[in-house]
């Protein structure tokens, strides 16, 4: 990781308020840490449900949760009122509903405490004045990576705490693989370049006439993973100081050509644009041989009944990866504001952090918890993969994700790829369509 973005918070407000409660729950968390980890998770949702209480000593937060995410979200609420704070009551609804979930709870005045966010959406509620400030940010920021804590904190303040992190890496269907003759990377440093990887989807032979060999996780919301092509290709999106979008980046246009080829010369299904059908589902249909799919995503994949691996993604002048995973924010307009921040900073310790990565297949966002050390629930051979891959996030990419307008620019790139990759028109005029559309939303 390089510098922060922004300047550090020791200058903010020091100590975490002392109640009786707080140091009791600092306390539960402060028993275990290892040395060393890296990043943490994200998830989609399930259709369980839960529901807002009026309870004055219950606390609400909105969330969208996996399978093994639920229990894991249990537990932390569980230890919280077993160290002395109020009952976490979780509103989990899907994915794709949470954020209007939250904003309509915020236009009616039935704010939740808490709620759970993506990264990439930290920023537009932070510049609404929604979220509360993290009091003791200062004293936590040291154990954290620096990527993710300025995912949640700017110039006033820090917004949150970021609880986890995941980032994508290449999942290979064995059989495909060694009927190709294949030998995956075994380490970062390995990685095949795009040329390698070009040559290796040539090499991967269909097993029926509708397979193709990869797919790549830009869908559902993921169209910002394009971005891992251009900063490999050494390109940027934004302008450094992330007000404005670059003109005729070289880098850009690289990894637009480089991306159009996988739908030109067939090696990815048409249905796998950035509009289409969810990479993992075209994996676990044995659609495809090869696909990016993130860490959080292996229990589903795990129960496909077929072997498989993971190798690292490409690279081409930067070994370089997506930013994923999610942060756990409280409501500045909560009348239960102070005990929503204890929950947070609850979250935040090294045990719970731990606990909950491995229990939820997620990476950790401490640098004092040792990732490789986790009792991980699933793949634990992979989840050693994905630990190394994430020392690839780098805070140039992390920077222009986490902007005030990201969500909107999210959009922008979903639409204009979808054209792109389907569409006919050279690689220059793509481009200037993505450079196009995207600024039209660009927030100073």
């Amino acid at each position: 990781m390089t510098a922060p973005r922004t300047a550090p918070s020791a200058a903010r407000p020091g100590p975490l308020r002392a109640s009786a409660t707080r140091r009791a729950v600092l306390g539960a968390g402060a028993g275990t840490a290892a040395t060393a980890g890296l990043s943490a998770c994200s998830g989609f949702s399930t259709d369980a449900s839960g529901g807002t209480s009026g309870d004055p000593d219950e606390l609400t937060m909105i969330t969208w949760a996996s399978e093994a995410e639920v229990p894991a979200f249990e537990k932390l609420a569980d230890d919280f009122a077993a160290a002395g704070g109020p009952r976490v009551r979780l509103q989990v609804v899907p994915y794709s509903q949470v954020l209007t979930a939250v904003d309509t709870a915020l236009r009616t005045d039935s704010p939740p405490d808490l709620f759970r966010v993506s990264y990439t959406d930290v920023a537009a509620y932070r510049a609404q004045g929604v979220l509360a400030d993290l009091p003791g940010a200062a004293e936590l920021e040291p154990s954290f990576l620096p990527a993710f804590w300025n995912a949640v904190t700017d110039e006033r303040g820090t917004f949150g705490v970021p609880h986890h992190t995941d980032t994508s890496m290449v999942l290979v269907n064995d059989e495909a693989v060694a009927a190709a003759g294949l030998t995956l990377p075994g380490t970062l440093e390995r990685a095949w370049t795009w040329e390698e990887f070009a040559d290796v989807l040539r090499r991967v032979q269909p097993t029926r006439a509708d397979t193709y060999p990869v797919a790549v996780n830009w869908q559902n919301a993921g169209a910002f993973r394009w971005l891992d092509w251009v900063d490999q290709a050494g390109g940027r999106l934004l302008t450094e100081d992330l007000t404005g979008v670059v003109e005729d980046d070289p880098g850009m246009l690289k990894a637009l050509s480089f991306t159009r080829d996988l739908f030109r010369q067939g090696w990815t299904p048409p249905n796998a644009s950035t509009r289409g059908q969810a990479a993992s589902d075209l994996f676990l249909n044995q659609t495809v041989a090869l696909c990016f799919a993130g860490d959080f995503l292996l229990a589903e994949i795990d129960s496909g009944g077929f072997g498989y691996s993971a190798t690292f993604l490409p690279r081409d002048v930067n070994a370089s990866a997506d930013l994923g995973g999610n942060a756990l924010v409280a409501v500045e307009a909560s009348d239960k504001r102070d005990a929503a921040l204890d929950f947070l900073a609850f979250c935040a310790q090294a045990e719970q952090m731990g606990d909950f990565c491995a229990a939820a297949t997620v990476l950790p966002t401490r640098s004092d918890v040792d990732a490789a050390a986790l009792d991980w629930n699933v793949r634990p051979d992979l989840m050693e993969l994905y630990v190394e891959q994430a020392r690839a996030i780098r805070t140039p990419l992390v920077e222009q994700v986490v902007v005030p307008s990201f969500s909107a620019i999210n959009t922008q790139l979903r639409d204009r790829l979808d054209e792109a990759f389907l569409g006919s028109a050279d690689d220059r005029a793509a481009l200037r369509d993505i450079t196009e559309g995207v600024r039209s939303v660009v927030r100073a």
